[in-house]
């Protein structure tokens, strides 16, 4: 492949060692930087003149200079995770690798197994799962909660890479979340959820509901409501983490929801992020839909 086309499939991005392999001899490349056909952007990495310096740019010569990956925030931009890009370019290296930090990148030493590495587009990137997981633990719990929850319901990442990973890197930054987020989706996490959802509707002062009620049509057993008002005919439904990795148990509570919907009953999903950072919503929402019923 010609050194110009390496550049066009590197945003305009390329190094020494890439141009000699092209056929540039190191005069010609010394001449080209003299005359600007090539802008020195790091330490051996260059732009092609007239390339925009894009985010994407950017990225490359990141990579490029460090012999990383694109890792943490901006693996999240590029993955969709993230709907922002962060101001500087976000690179993970080995803890023992001596770079060059170039102008605009954020350097980040942690290991990145090769399971968890992959490309996008052709830059090289930390997968999809682990940039989610790199993401999480450095977030606030309110905001990593919500983010999980969005991941595991858009398939991200599984419960098992968030075990997996807390298990394999014991003393690594962002571990506590992620314990706490696995702790979630674990066994006690309904009844935990619903301790909280009865807690929130006390501190309301609503009051007609009754926990884990069976709803039957004639003599079949329909449902076992997580909270219900029966005189609005109001379901209330907490989804645990572990509601959205399950496709099985997803498909039931379709089911199961319909069912109820024929019976004339209203049903009202909260999530764990809900019941954690959205206490208010939850109890006016409920109180919105007690007023409609009335």
């Amino acid at each position: 492949m010609s050194w110009s086309a390496v550049a066009r499939n590197q945003s305009g991005a390329l190094t020494r060692e890439q141009l000699r392999r092209g056929g540039v001899t190191d005069d010609r490349i010394d001449h080209f930087l003299l005359t600007g056909a090539l802008e020195r952007h790091a330490n051996g990495v260059y732009v092609v003149r007239g390339a925009p310096i894009s985010y994407r740019t950017r990225m490359w010569v990141g990579v490029l200079a460090t012999a990383g990956v694109v890792g943490f925030d901006a693996a999240a931009y590029l993955w969709g995770v993230l709907d922002a890009a962060p101001a500087r370019v976000h690179i993970v290296v080995p803890h023992t690798r001596r770079v060059s930090i170039p102008s605009g990148v954020r350097l980040y030493r942690v290991p990145v197994p090769d399971e968890a590495r992959s490309t996008f587009e052709g830059v090289p990137v930390t997968a999809r799962w682990w940039t989610v997981l790199d993401v999480l633990g450095r977030m606030r719990a309110d905001a990593a909660y919500r983010l999980a929850d969005r991941a595991l319901q858009q398939r991200w990442i599984t419960l098992d890479d968030i075990r997996r990973r807390a298990a394999a890197f014991p003393g690594r930054t962002g571990n506590r979340i992620l314990r706490l987020i696995a702790a979630q989706c674990g066994d006690g996490a309904a009844a935990q959820s619903e301790r909280l959802l009865h807690a929130i509707l006390r501190r309301a002062g609503l009051t007609g509901w009754h926990a884990n009620l069976p709803v039957f049509a004639g003599e079949q057993l329909v449902a076992v409501l997580d909270v219900a008002f029966p005189a609005a005919k109001l379901a209330i439904e907490v989804d645990g983490w572990a509601f959205h990795s399950d496709a099985d148990r997803f498909q039931r509570d379709r089911h199961r929801q319909n069912a109820l919907h024929a019976l004339g009953w209203t049903v009202l999903r909260f999530t764990w992020a809900d019941l954690t950072t959205r206490p208010s919503y939850v109890a006016a929402t409920i109180r919105a839909q007690l007023a409609r019923a009335s």
